[in-house]
Parts: structure tokens; sequence; C-alpha cells
């Protein structure tokens, strides 16, 4: 999936609400956001938010709305109906609910008004996005390289398998069997205290190196490719390592991923500054608005 649905993580669970008001509950430059605003984001409510859960839900309100007015104010954009309803079908394609929207609001928790302002907010991302594309500084292959050099197990993807257990004596004896002719896959399913892999005669797919801890990961960029290594203790115990291949990235495709990290980089900031330059105020009895160490709503004491 090429986005995170934000908004599922933060509504799918719940079933709550505050009862329902029109009354304010803060402000985002002098717009009101009020507390059917927050309840307006669920499908369905049953009893009453605590006033942590109220809390966050109004943040995530507030800097939606400065999101948009700063995306009005110095882009004239504005996310059109079409436009969200066709991003809308996007988010049900990609979560696996194509074309099925009141089940996914059933099922999510999320009013359609919810959704279609998650959606705006998406579309908001990608106009600032091609807004600020012309002023991002693009890494040079030299800079890439530099990146590879630097980082070699981030940028290499590795096919490996293993056979993991428990002691020495043991790697030695899995060793003794693989010399005289046994398949991997067979002793691996068989005495792989990795059961996962081990399942999988002992495939761990193809994975940057960078996942794996210190001594696995090294040992499967010296490995010579096809052929079994000696044991390799880690501290889950002794690997017996086949490397079926191994590719380090080019340049360019590190170019293109390093260009990609500082357009994000630079859109995120443009987010941020959107939502901590508001003038935002929250009525009392729902907190405070802090932006340091992020923006939220602070909850009152209790």
């Amino acid at each position: 999936m090429k986005r995170l649905l934000l908004l599922i993580a933060a509504l799918g669970l719940v079933l709550a609400a505050c009862g329902g008001s029109s009354s304010t509950a803060a402000t985002v430059n002098e717009t009101d956001v009020t507390v059917d605003d927050v309840d307006g984001l669920f499908y369905e409510v049953e009893t009453e938010f605590t006033d942590v859960e109220f809390a966050g839900y109004l943040s995530t309100v507030i800097q939606w709305r400065a999101i948009e007015q700063r995306a009005d104010d110095e882009l004239g954009f504005v996310a059109s109906d079409e436009a969200i309803d066709a991003e809308v079908d996007v988010i049900l394609l990609e979560t696996g609910y194509e074309g099925d929207l009141d089940t996914f609001m059933v099922e999510q928790n999320v009013s359609e008004d919810g959704l279609d302002q998650y959606a705006s907010q998406l579309l908001i991302k990608d106009a600032v996005s091609d807004a600020l594309i012309g002023s991002v500084v693009m890494p040079t292959l030299d800079d890439a390289q530099a990146e590879i050099d630097a980082n070699p197990l981030e940028y290499t993807q590795v096919c490996a398998s293993h056979i993991l257990v428990e002691t020495e004596e043991e790697a030695q004896a899995v060793e003794a069997r693989l010399d005289a002719g046994e398949e991997f896959t067979v002793v691996a399913a068989e005495v792989s205290i990795d059961t996962g892999s081990g399942a999988n005669g002992g495939s761990l797919g193809c994975a940057s190196p960078a996942g794996y801890v210190t001594e696995f990961a090294e040992a499967t960029m010296a490995a010579p490719i096809g052929e079994v290594t000696e044991p390799v203790e880690s501290e889950f115990g002794f690997h017996i390592i086949l490397v079926e291949d191994r590719t380090e990235a080019t340049a360019e495709e590190v170019q293109s991923i390093m260009g990609d990290r500082a357009l994000f980089d630079t859109v995120d900031q443009w987010l941020l500054d959107a939502i901590t330059n508001a003038e935002v105020v929250v009525v009392a009895q729902y907190g405070t608005w802090e932006t340091d160490p992020s923006p939220q709503v602070i909850p009152p004491l209790t």
C-alpha cells in the first residue's frame, strides 16, 4: 500500500462519542471546530469519549483544518467532490473493500464524511508535493554512491535461508548432514528452532540485511552465493546460512530513493508548519493546545 491509512489506525476500533453537540470545541485561525465535527468522524456512536480520547480526535480535526486552510490560502487548492470520490475509491481498493463503502464504514467505524475528509488530506498532500518538487535539491549520483558506501546493509537485498539451532554441537551435526548430501530444506524443516522459516525449508525470503542482527547480517553480506556457511553465532543461537542471491542497489536507484525522501521531508515540514503556525484556541473544558514536542490537544487535568 503506497500510503498509510492513518485515519483507519486512529478511528477503526472506537465505538464511542461525546453525545453530539454543535458547541465550539476549538477555533483554528478563528474558524470553529465543534464537538459535532469530532463525533461526525464516526459511523456509529455508543458511549462517551474519555477526556484523553476526545483530545486525541480533536487534535486530528484541528490539524486537518489548519492544513486545509494553508492549502487554500497558499496554493489555491481545495479538493473537488469528484477528486475526493475518486480517492475514496482508491482507499477502498487498497484496503480490500473495492466498491463496498457501506461495509468499510461499518467495519472501520468511519463515517462517510470522515472518510471524505481523510481523502481530502491525501489530495492536499499530493498537491503540496507537486507545488514543492521544484524547490527540492535532488542528490547527485556521487551523493547516492556515498550513501551506498556508508550504509551497505540498507541498500543490499539478500535472499537467504538458514537453519537455527541452540548449540554449536547441534550446528556441527547439521553441517555433517548437509555435507553428506541431505537437502538444506529437509534438514531446516526437521531441526530449525526458527519454526517460521523452518516450515518453508529455512527460507527467509529476500530482504535488506539491515533488519537482521549484526552477526547474521554481516554473514549474509560475506557468504559466497550458493554455498552453506560455517555456523554463525548470534543472540538467538547458531545459524547455518545459505545465500541464494545478493543484489546491491545502483547509484541511480538510490538517487531516486534519496530524492523521494528529500521531497517527503519537505512536504512533511510544510504540513507541520501549517499546523504549528495556525492560531489555535481550545475551549478550556476540552484541554489546551500545545505544539511542543508535537502539535496536540492536552486534555484537562482531572
